[in-house]
């Protein structure tokens, strides 16, 4: 699997199982909607190294989950979206990406937004 197709998996995954509020992808024009939720998808490659069982490679990363909520709104709902997005990823394995547990932090509040990061370390063998 191929550093592209990495990210198109998990990019595919998220956007066919997530219909809740719209998705921010990385390079790809938008515009965050007025007073309501949304959410940003972050694949961030790790170290690679050759595995010496089999010959392999092993690639690590991070898929990070910004969630965004209007701020001074609390943050049961921003906990629920996360709960649900974790459990697409938290512990899976699809097509050749195995992903890690599930990590909530919180981030903070700036202008409009109360932001926080689910972040879900995952690898891939070649």
């Amino acid at each position: 699997m191929s550093f592209a197709a990495e990210r198109q998996s998990i990019e595919e995954r998220l956007f066919d199982n997530w219909l809740t509020t719209p998705i921010a992808f990385d390079n790809v024009d938008f515009d965050p909607p007025n007073n309501s939720a949304w959410i940003r998808l972050n694949v961030l490659n790790g170290d690679s190294a050759f595995t010496t069982m089999n010959d392999g490679e092993r690639h690590t990363g991070v898929i990070v989950i910004q969630i965004f909520y209007p701020k001074n709104e609390g943050t049961a709902t921003m906990r629920g979206y996360a709960d649900t997005i974790a459990a697409l990823f938290s512990g899976v394995k699809f097509d050749d990406v195995d992903c890690d547990i599930a990590s909530l932090t919180a981030i903070g509040t700036n202008k409009n937004w109360h932001q926080m990061n689910l972040t879900i370390p995952y690898f891939r063998n070649e």
